[in-house]
């Protein structure tokens, strides 16, 4: 496995756009998906750190630039160092400290919900001196992170971590990592076919608990519209699944509509314009993502309902979305956590070691699962305690109704 170091915090082909929703927020995708290039929510505004888009391209930018707005306060910090806990020092592989090299295939950098798993990547690449990271930006673009992945076969990289940006429109890139032989970790979102190890927090027990907030706060009776995630994408799938769980055991809850709202926020604003047009009434919006519960309600507010005391049910566990929570903008936030890449690299490099990673069992699609611990929904009960540890350094928007 020997071969020339490549420079730690190196970051190629990155086309980020940090979408930063303080004083007014962004349209930006959050929560564990993205999936359509973003752009700026209604009334968002943008940061960029720019350069050369295309895979293998020349623009090169170090990681530390990138996590100039990083949130991550340390190591310690992390909320998973006990999934599959490594010491500190070089990785031993049959009895040498070679230098290894992981690549990690980000589904894209446009919003600090990605820049903070990289964040946890990093934390857990810096504890091991023959360890370094080639990180490389999917620009929220199928095509690109399918040729991501095949740049880092090339270079010849000892295992790949990805987060797909599709789950079905990886699969090809996924099959050529597994042929080769590299040990493919793939975290957040799933790709249906073999892989080494999918690692992420379950979605549908997630989204469950966040809808049973919402079966409660509405006494089992009411009309909700749903904005999911992007169609196609795990998380959506999953999250659309515990909320129909939920409302198999509230019969008086009647779904009126559902639709796509991309994780991000202009699409969620046109949907809930229309459906406020469609419907006198309803009670309360599930969202996929709080940018689209902020969306929802910049749009509530525009029609003049707010009123209406339409209430908002959301994922994605930022600080500023508890934030929303604590100020009465939304009742419930899924808490779903960025910091888990650091799990990601420790499964790499104990595949690489030829160990077992424990607690993965075998599930639904190929290849073993290994299920992180659901968080606790957030509510006003608990926000207090928890926006020091949601991920992100920005502002909600402020409440369009207040």
């Amino acid at each position: 496995m020997d071969r020339p170091r490549h420079a730690r915090s190196l970051i190629l082909g990155v086309a980020v756009a940090l979408f930063m929703t303080a004083c007014g927020g962004t349209g930006a995708e959050q929560g564990g998906e993205t999936a359509a290039p973003e752009a700026t929510g209604a009334t968002g505004t943008e940061s960029a750190a720019a350069a050369d888009s295309e895979a293998g391209g020349e623009g090169e930018a170090d990681v530390e630039e990138l996590l100039a707005e990083g949130t991550l306060s340390g190591y310690d910090a992390l909320p998973f160092t006990d999934i599959l806990p490594m010491e500190e020092g070089p990785i031993e592989v049959e009895g040498e400290t070679p230098d290894l090299v992981i690549g990690f295939s980000q589904t894209c950098f446009n919003h600090p919900w990605r820049v903070a798993m990289l964040e946890s990547v990093q934390a857990e690449v810096e504890r091991h001196p023959n360890v370094d990271v080639v990180t490389l930006d999917g620009n929220c673009d199928i095509v690109k992170q399918t040729n991501d992945v095949d740049d880092l076969l090339a270079r010849g990289v000892d295992a790949i971590v990805m987060s797909p940006v599709e789950s079905d429109g990886l699969v090809p890139a996924a099959n050529r990592a597994v042929a080769a032989g590299v040990p493919l970790v793939v975290l957040d979102r799933d790709v249906f076919t073999d892989k080494s190890l999918f690692i992420g927090q379950s979605n549908v027990t997630m989204a469950y608990g966040v809808a049973q907030e919402m079966v409660e706060a509405l006494d089992g009776e009411g009309m909700i519209v749903e904005i999911t995630g992007l169609v196609g994408s795990s998380p959506a799938i999953d999250r659309s699944k515990g909320l129909a769980m939920a409302l198999e055991e509230a019969p008086g809850i009647e779904m009126l509509t559902t639709g796509d709202g991309e994780w991000i926020r202009e699409p969620a604003v046109a949907l809930m314009d229309d459906w406020l047009v469609r419907y006198p009434e309803i009670d309360a919006v599930f969202s996929h993502a709080e940018e689209s519960s902020w969306g929802a309600q910049l749009a509530i507010s525009r029609a003049g309902r707010c009123e209406d005391g339409i209430l908002h049910f959301t994922h994605d566990g930022s600080a500023a979305g508890f934030t929303s929570v604590s100020e009465g903008q939304f009742q419930a936030d899924g808490n779903y956590s960025p910091f888990i890449g650091d799990i990601g690299v420790r499964a790499a490099l104990m595949l690489l070691q030829g160990q077992e990673i424990p607690d993965a069992e075998p599930y639904d699609q190929p290849g073993q699962y290994l299920q992180l611990p659901d968080l606790p929904p957030v509510t006003p009960e608990n926000a207090e305690e928890w926006m020091p540890r949601g991920w992100g350094d920005f502002d909600p928007p402020a409440d369009p109704c207040a």
